[in-house]
């Protein structure tokens, strides 16, 4: 396995003020071979102007242009918010959805995350649809989330089998909730596609709330449909994580296995079907040296090959705050606001190579990069 070819998205130390740090990457593989990448784009990694662009290249990577540009996406209904997340789909050849998470900004003044309670500002999840190569995205459908406290949107909206589509998420608290957080990965599930969300399915929380399965990242197998779900997973306890988590889920979504270490030492990480059994998964990893990791697993994610990883990008800004040694909660949240790489997603080109996507920098000059794989 090696990195063939490498290079940026959007360059952000030529980028407009506001358009300074990259963060929130994802990728999708059009059925006309394109790929749309999207990035959250903002002053900082956590500031109140966060807004999305969504890129597209038709050459593997080589070159991109930028099709939209969700300024207007900041304000619902009138009130000030940003958007932190776009993860397109395409169910239906040229019909494309985008689950997108909005956040409240009308305070700028109140961070992302309150520094006393750790609870997340007011969040929103709804689906935007595109029929033009995601250049206009003239449908905003909300999904209702409810009863569950400051739930966020993880990733594309997927199809199980039978039929359903299934909208993965998780739910963390209020922003002025001191009591301890819940924090659970789910499905949320619709039977009429995509008109209502009603049913849900819960795909993985710890009994005693001693581990958190944070940033769940989904694939399906290609053959039969069953699924496989990585996790950031946290140990409250000892205010460090643990390795990368993994579960299986049957095709239809509607039951899970417990979660179980993988040995990769890493926080997001999405896993990417090679064909059969085969799965190549690319990996935040913040202990030294840090960077953006691949490793290949054989039997559907029960092993993996650490002999055979591969350094996909390494990092140039030196050792990632609190990667050091037990964090306390507020300071770990903290911490996620200065890492100067992440976020890592991925998809099988028709050449058989793998492009990445993530971001990457030094500063509050982070710019969202592409690495293509031969495996």
């Amino acid at each position: 396995m090696e990195v063939v070819a490498s290079g940026l998205i959007w360059d952000a130390r030529t980028a407009p003020v506001n358009q300074r740090t990259a963060s929130a990457t994802s990728a999708v593989l059009l059925a006309d071979g394109t790929v749309l990448a999207t990035c959250r784009l903002g002053s900082d990694r956590e500031g109140a102007d966060g807004h999305t662009g969504v890129f597209a290249s038709r050459d593997g990577g080589d070159s991109w242009e930028m099709r939209s540009l969700s300024l207007a996406e900041r304000s619902w209904d009138g009130w000030p918010g940003e958007t932190r997340g776009w993860y397109i789909a395409e169910l239906t050849p040229g019909e494309l959805i985008a689950s997108v998470l909005w956040t409240d900004r009308s305070d700028p003044a109140r961070p992302w995350v309150n520094p006393r309670t750790q609870g997340l500002l007011g969040m929103r999840v709804y689906h935007l649809r595109s029929t033009d190569g995601g250049r206009t995205w003239p449908d905003r459908r909300r999904v209702d989330l409810g009863p569950h406290p400051g739930a966020s949107s993880t990733g594309p909206v997927i199809r199980l089998a039978g039929g359903a589509l299934a909208q993965p998420f998780e739910h963390w608290k209020e922003y002025d909730d001191a009591a301890p957080g819940e924090p659970a990965a789910w499905l949320r599930l619709s039977d009429d596609d995509g008109r209502s969300w009603t049913d849900e399915v819960l795909v993985a929380r710890h009994p005693a709330n001693a581990r958190f399965y944070w940033d769940q990242r989904l694939e399906a197998h290609p053959l039969d449909g069953r699924l496989v779900n990585m996790f950031w997973t946290h140990d409250v306890g000892a205010g460090r994580d643990l390795d990368v988590h993994v579960a299986w889920g049957t095709a239809d979504g509607s039951d899970w296995s417990d979660p179980v270490g993988t040995g990769l030492p890493g926080q997001h990480c999405q896993p990417i079907s090679l064909g059969g059994d085969r799965l190549i998964a690319v990996y935040s990893h913040r202990q030294e040296p840090p960077g953006i990791r691949a490793v290949v697993s054989e039997d559907f994610g029960r092993t993996w090959d650490r002999t055979g990883e591969l350094v996909v990008w390494a990092s140039e800004a030196g050792p990632e705050p609190g990667s050091g040694g037990p964090r306390a909660q507020d300071a770990y949240w903290n911490d996620m606001g200065a890492w100067q790489f992440g976020h890592p997603r991925g998809v099988v080109l028709p050449s058989g190579e793998v492009l990445v996507v993530f971001y990457g920098g030094t500063g509050v000059t982070r710019s969202a990069r592409w690495a293509r794989l031969a495996v």
